[in-house]
């Protein structure tokens, strides 16, 4: 069983990259216009901010779903993990809270509620304030040691892995191809578009880390691998050669 568990972990984890990726490459543009346009115009553009909302709420129940789950992998495999790597981990929640404030900004944007009206500023103050909370939810939702009571591979698990997959496409989105116009920079000269790099590479690194959570949970939760500081270091390089492809072509 201990084997079975971790092929099916391989599976998910790449399988989940390569959604990521292809989300990135062919889906992600459609939903980057609609965000822009919502921005950009005068009028309410209502789909794209529905779309990022239901994301934004179902994610933390993908989170506590996946984790355990991956409880329920090391119990059947005998395998007590020390803790995922703090470093990595502290950053993710932090730019998690972030990217998560910056999309519910980029909703109230969409649909006409920054600024104007009394009414529309107190339905902005509710969405940021629930934000805040579905973050505590997030927060408290990894923790504890509860186990799921389905088998690994459950098609529970692959629900979750779904949810946290779409978190991460979403917030892409809306961080990299309509808060930050990075075809913007690369329409300017080569000289400053190169010496914005020392500072862009860091930045989105940072960023990346919760849009990656599907892939990170797997690596940093179960019986650790050989290679995964290569796999990570992997993750990390195509994810910002794709991100920052705009501004380096």
């Amino acid at each position: 069983m201990a084997a079975d568990g971790g092929i099916r972990a391989g599976i998910g984890r790449w399988a989940a990259s390569a959604g990521f990726y292809l989300y990135a490459l062919l889906a992600a543009p459609w939903l980057a216009r609609g965000l822009k346009a919502g921005m950009e115009g005068t009028d309410p553009v209502w789909w794209p901010g529905v779309v990022v909302l239901v994301v934004l709420g179902l994610e933390p129940f993908g989170l506590r779903a996946k984790l355990r789950f991956l409880r329920r992998r090391n119990q059947e495999e005998g395998f007590q993990p020390e803790g995922p790597a703090l470093a990595v981990f502290s950053a993710t929640g932090i730019a998690h809270v972030l990217v998560t404030m910056f999309c519910g900004m980029l909703v109230l944007d969409a649909w006409g509620l920054v600024g104007g009206s009394e009414n529309a500023s107190g339905w902005g103050l509710a969405l940021m304030v629930a934000l805040v909370l579905k973050e505590f939810v997030g927060l408290f939702a990894a923790g504890g040691q509860s186990v799921s009571r389905e088998p690994p591979g459950h098609w529970k698990e692959h629900a979750a892995d779904l949810f946290l997959l779409a978190y991460g496409c979403v917030a892409y989105t809306a961080w990299w191809q309509a808060i930050v116009d990075l075809e913007a920079v690369g329409e300017g000269p080569l000289g400053p578009r190169l010496a914005l790099m020392p500072v862009l590479v860091p930045l989105f690194l940072f960023f990346y880390l919760p849009m990656r959570l599907p892939f990170l949970l797997e690596e940093y939760h179960l019986r650790p691998a050989r290679g995964r500081r290569g796999r990570l270091a992997a993750e990390l390089a195509i994810g910002a050669v794709l991100g920052l492809w705009p501004a380096i072509r």
